[in-house]
C-alpha cells in the first residue's frame, strides 16, 4: 500500500505532530508499505529518510520554524497519483492540498484531528469568542468531507461528535518507542543535576506555552514545596516565551527548585530520574508524553480533561481538578507512599506497553483498509 501523508510540519520542527507522524511512518514502514509525507521544505535541512516530498514554502515568523507551504507540487504529481490513501494531519493548508488531490485523482481521505484548535486561538490577534466559532466551523467543514476522521482518543472522538463531525470516527492513538522510553538512565540526569535519592523530583515535558497551563503548575509546586521542602519540579522543552515563565518563577520566589531544562533528545533519561510526571495541560488530544512517561515507570498526576483521562486510571497514576488544593495534595499523596509509587510505577509500564509503535500501526493499517472496500 502506498500512504501519502500531508502536514504542515515536519522535521526539524519538533512536536507532537511531528512526533505521530514520525512514529506512524516507522511502524507501516516496518509492516512492508510505503510511506510518503509531504511536507514544507525548510532551507538548510537535509532529510536524512526516504519517502519526504519538500513542498516550496515561505517562512511564517523569524522566531518560529514553522512554514507556509505554496501550492507548488511539479516534482511530486507522479508520486501523488499512484498513492492509495491520502492521509492529511491539518484542515488548513496542506489540509487543503490533500483534499484537492483526494478528489482530483479519487482518492480516499483520512485526518487525523491531532489539536483542540479552538483552545490556540490567542495566537491569532482577533476577537476570541468569534475565531473560535470560526476554528469550529473550518475543522467541522473539513471533516466532514473526509472518508474518515482518525482521533487520537475517545474523549475527542465524543468531542468531535458533540461538534457536528458526521464522517465516520476511529480512535487511534499515537504509538510510541518503548525500545526508547523504557529503558531510561536515571541515574545520569539525578547526578547531573546534583540530586540525592532523598530529594523529590517532579517533571514536566512538553512545549513551555501558555496553553499548557505552566501558571497553574508552578502554583501547585509552590503548595507541594509547603509541606515536601526537599522537592524540585524540572520543566523539559521547547520554551516560546522564557521571560514569561522566569518572571514568574521569580515572582512565585522558586528560582533555587525549578529546573528549565529547554528541548532534550534524551527524554526517556528525564522521565526514568523524576519521582513523579505532573501535567496540568488542558488542551491534549492524547496526552503522548504521559504514556511516554509511563513507559519509563514513572507514574503521573495530571488534570483530569480530555485526551488524559484515557490514560490515567488511578492506578498508574491520578487525575485532579483543576484545582490548585486538590492538584497538589494528590502530588504529595503520591510522594509521601512509596509503596503506592512503586504499585503505580509498575501499573504505569503496563500501560505503556499498549501504546506500541506496532500495535498502534496495525490499527492504523486496519482503518486504511477498511476505506479501501
Amino acid at each position: 500500500m502506498k500512504i501519502g501523508i500531508f502536514t504542515n510540519v515536519y522535521k526539524p520542527v519538533i512536536n507532537g505532530v511531528v512526533n505521530s507522524i514520525s512514529s506512524f511512518k516507522k511502524g507501516l514502514e516496518e509492516l512492508g508499505h510505503d510511506v510518503y509525507i509531504f511536507a514544507p521544505k525548510h532551507p538548510n535541512y537535509k532529510d536524512n529518510e526516504k519517502g519526504i516530498f519538500r513542498i516550496e514554502s515561505i517562512r511564517l515568523s523569524s522566531k518560529e520554524k514553522y512554514r507556509l507551504s505554496l501550492p507548488i507540487f511539479r516534482k511530486s504529481l507522479k508520486v501523488i497519483k499512484q498513492l492509495d490513501i491520502i492521509h492529511t494531519q491539518y484542515p488548513f493548508i496542506m489540509g487543503n492540498y490533500g483534499s484537492f488531490f483526494a478528489d482530483w485523482y479519487n482518492k480516499p481521505l483520512i485526518f487525523t484531528h491531532h489539536t483542540q484548535y479552538e483552545k490556540y486561538t490567542h495566537y491569532i490577534p482577533f476577537e476570541q469568542e468569534i475565531t473560535k466559532k470560526f476554528t469550529r466551523w473550518i475543522v467541522r467543514d473539513y471533516a466532514n468531507k473526509c472518508d474518515c476522521v482518525i482521533a487520537p482518543s475517545e474523549s475527542i472522538k465524543k468531542m468531535l461528535l458533540n461538534q457536528g463531525i458526521r464522517s465516520r470516527i476511529e480512535v487511534v492513538p499515537t504509538g510510541i518507542n518503548l525500545e526508547v522510553f523504557g529503558n531510561p538512565n536515571r541515574e545520569i540526569i539525578r547526578k547531573k543535576y546534583n540530586l540525592g535519592q532523598e530529594q523529590k523530583l517532579l517533571l514536566y515535558a512538553g512545549r513551555i506555552a501558555k496553553e499548557k497551563n505552566l501558571e497553574f503548575l508552578l502554583k501547585a509546586f509552590k503548595l507541594v514545596l509547603n509541606k515536601k521542602p526537599n522537592t524540585y519540579l524540572m520543566l523539559v522543552g521547547r520554551c516560546t516565551k522564557k521571560n514569561y515563565l522566569i518572571d514568574l518563577i521569580k515572582k512565585l520566589h522558586l528560582e533555587t527548585k525549578v529546573f528549565l531544562v529547554g528541548h532534550s533528545n534524551a527524554v526517556q533519561n528525564y522521565y526514568g530520574a523524576a519521582d513523579l510526571f505532573v501535567f496540568s495541560s488542558v488542551t491534549e488530544t492524547q496526552g503522548l508524553v504521559l504514556v511516554e512517561a509511563m513507559a519509563a515507570g514513572t507514574p503521573v498526576v495530571a488534570v483530569d480533561s480530555p485526551g488524559i483521562r484515557e490514560v490515567v486510571d488511578g492506578k498508574n497514576g491520578l487525575l485532579a481538578k483543576e484545582s490548585l488544593t486538590e492538584f497538589s495534595e494528590k502530588v504529595i499523596k503520591v510522594l509521601d507512599d512509596n509503596k503506592l509509587r512503586e504499585k503505580m510505577s509498575k501499573n504505569a509500564r503496563k500501560t505503556a506497553s499498549n501504546y506500541s509503535i506496532s500495535k498502534m500501526s496495525r490499527k492504523m493499517l486496519k482503518v486504511y483498509k477498511s476505506v479501501l472496500k
